[in-house]
C-alpha cells in the first residue's frame, strides 16, 4: 500500500494540471489589488496635472483638495483681491490703458509686475502638482508627470513675459523718441498746453503740429523737407485741418523767433531745415534745441501761416516705407495712373483703382511728379496720411508692435514732450473718427514764385475758423474723405 501511495504522489507531481493549480498561491490572489492600486495612482496623476493646469486661474483649489485649508483659503482671498482690482481697472477701461502705455515709470512697473506674475504662476503650478501627486507611481510615470508640469509652466509664462517684453519696448520708445519737457524757448512753446493744468486742453482749443516729410534715404545725403503740413487739431472734437505748404515756395520769410533771418529770395522753403541745421545760432534764444533745423522751420511756418506751431514730427522716406510694410500695406484709391521708376515698381506705373499698396508703392505714390506736379503730389500725400490714420487700428499696431517701435525709434524725430502723451493718445483716438479737411496753398490761388504772404495768413485764419464750425466756405478747403475715396 505504501508503494501505491508513493506512485500516486509521483504522478501528481508530474501532472501539469496539478502544477497549474499549485501556482494559485495566496500571493497570487493579491495581484488584482496591485493592479487596482496602479490604476488609482495613474488616475490621481491625471487629476493632479489637470488641477495644476487650472491653478493659475483658480489658485488654492489644489491645496483645498489636499486638505491644506489655510494656504488654500489664502490663495483664494488673494485671487479675490486681484479680480477686484481688475474690475476696478476695467471700469477705467481705455483711458487707463492709454495712460499706462505712455508713462515710462508705469511701463517699467507693468513689465516688472508681469515678470513677477510669471514666476508666481510657475511656483503655483509646481506646488499644486506637488501636493496632489499620488504615491506609488513608477519612476517612468513620475518622469512623465514632471515633464508635463514643465510644459505647463512654459505655456503659462508666455503671456506675462510677452506683456513684459512689449512694456520694455514701449518704455524704450517713449524715452528715446519724446523729450522730457517742453522743447525750445517761448516761441517754440506758443500754442502748447500749459504744464500741470487740471484739464490739459482747457486753455488750448487747437493744437498745431507740423508734420514734416524728409527726403533722406539710401544714397541721398542731407535732408530736404519735401512735405510740410500743419495739422491743426480741434482738441474738443478731434476734427483736424491739414494745411500744406509747397516745397518750392520762394521769398521765404525765415523767422528766428524774434526777427527775419537772411535768406536768399530764390531759395526754396524746403531748404529752411538744412539752413537751420547748419546755422543753429540764427535761432532766437540760441540753438540749444534738440533739432535746430526743425525748430527754424517750425518758427518760419508759424510766421507764414500766422498760426502758432507748438510741436513737430518728422519722418524720412525710408521710415515711411517701413511703416506701411509693418502694418501690412495701406489701401488707397488711385484716381489716375501714376508713373513711377521701374527700378522701384516693376510695372512702371500705379494703375487707377482702389487696392492695397506696399510700402514701396505707397512711397512712390506720394513722391512721383512724373506727368503731374508738386501740387498733385501734395494731394496724394495727404490721402496717404488720411488712409494710414484710418486703417492703422489698435489690433493692426499690436500685430506689428515690435517692428513699428524699431522704425519709430531710429527714424522718427519729434519735440513732443512726454508729459503730453497721455492727453495726446486720447486726442488721437478722437482724430481717427473725426472729420479731416485739407487746404493747399498752391497755384493759381498762390504764386509760389511771388507768394502773397498776407493772403496766405488770411486763408489760414478762415480755414481754421470754418473747419471748427464744420463749414467749407474757406477758399480751397476740402474734406479728405470725399477727395480720397
Amino acid at each position: 500500500m505504501a508503494d501505491v501511495r508513493l506512485e500516486q504522489d509521483a504522478q501528481h507531481e508530474k501532472d501539469p494540471q496539478h502544477e497549474k493549480l499549485a501556482q494559485h498561491t495566496p500571493d497570487a490572489e493579491h495581484e488584482p489589488d496591485g493592479r487596482h492600486e496602479r490604476d488609482a495612482a495613474l488616475r490621481g496623476l491625471v487629476q493632479a496635472l489637470l488641477i495644476a493646469a487650472v491653478s493659475p486661474a483658480l489658485p488654492g483649489i489644489a491645496h483645498l483638495r489636499a486638505g491644506r485649508v489655510r494656504l488654500g483659503a489664502a490663495l483664494v482671498f488673494a485671487q479675490a483681491l486681484l479680480i477686484t482690482g481688475a474690475a476696478t481697472a476695467a471700469g477705467e477701461g481705455r483711458s487707463l490703458f492709454l495712460e499706462l502705455s505712455v508713462r515710462p515709470g508705469w511701463l517699467l512697473a507693468v513689465a516688472a509686475g508681469a515678470v513677477v506674475l510669471a514666476g508666481l504662476w510657475t511656483a503655483l503650478i509646481v506646488h499644486s502638482y506637488a501636493v496632489l501627486v499620488p504615491d506609488g507611481l513608477s519612476p517612468l510615470w513620475r518622469l512623465a508627470g514632471g515633464t508635463s508640469v514643465s510644459v505647463l509652466c512654459l505655456l503659462v509664462v508666455v503671456p506675462p513675459l510677452t506683456v513684459a517684453h512689449y512694456g520694455y519696448l514701449q518704455r524704450d520708445l517713449v524715452d528715446s523718441l519724446f523729450t522730457e519737457g517742453a522743447a525750445g524757448g517761448p516761441a517754440a512753446r506758443a500754442g502748447a498746453p500749459a504744464a500741470g493744468s487740471p484739464g490739459l486742453w482747457a486753455g488750448t482749443p487747437r493744437l498745431n503740429v507740423l508734420l514734416i516729410g524728409g527726403d533722406a534715404d539710401v544714397g541721398r545725403p542731407g535732408v530736404r523737407t519735401d512735405s510740410m503740413t500743419l495739422a491743426s487739431i480741434d482738441t474738443r472734437t478731434g476734427d483736424t485741418l491739414l494745411m500744406s505748404l509747397p516745397r518750392n515756395l520762394q521769398r521765404v520769410p525765415v523767422w528766428s523767433g524774434e526777427k527775419r533771418v537772411p535768406f536768399a529770395p530764390e531759395r526754396l522753403l524746403n531748404e529752411v531745415y538744412e539752413h537751420g541745421t547748419g546755422n543753429p545760432s540764427v535761432l532766437a534764444g540760441g540753438g540749444h534745441v534738440r533739432n535746430p533745423g526743425a525748430e527754424l522751420l517750425k518758427r518760419t511756418v508759424t510766421h507764414i501761416l500766422g498760426q502758432p506751431v507748438a510741436y513737430y514730427a518728422m519722418v524720412d522716406m525710408r521710415s515711411f516705407r517701413q511703416i506701411v510694410d509693418a502694418v501690412g500695406g495701406v489701401r488707397v484709391c488711385v484716381a489716375g495712373a501714376v508713373p513711377v521708376p521701374r527700378q522701384q515698381v516693376p510695372s512702371g506705373v500705379l494703375r487707377p483703382g482702389c487696392r492695397k499698396l506696399s510700402g514701396r508703392e505707397a512711397l512712390w505714390y506720394g513722391r512721383s511728379r512724373t506727368g503731374s506736379s508738386d501740387y498733385a503730389r501734395m494731394s496724394r500725400q495727404k490721402c496717404l496720411m488720411w488712409a494710414l490714420a484710418r486703417q492703422a487700428g489698435p489690433l493692426t499696431v499690436l500685430r506689428s508692435f515690435q517692428r513699428l517701435t524699431e522704425v519709430f525709434k531710429y527714424s522718427v524725430n519729434t519735440d513732443l514732450p512726454q508729459r503730453l502723451l497721455p492727453a495726446l493718445v486720447g486726442l488721437a483716438a478722437k482724430i481717427r473718427t473725426a472729420e479731416i479737411t485739407s487746404l493747399q496753398f498752391v497755384p493759381p490761388v498762390i504764386s509760389t514764385g511771388r507768394p502773397d504772404y498776407p493772403q496766405i495768413r488770411r486763408m489760414a485764419a478762415r480755414a481754421v475758423r470754418d473747419s471748427g464750425a464744420g463749414a467749407q466756405s474757406a477758399e480751397g478747403l476740402h474734406i479728405l474723405s470725399n477727395d480720397c475715396t
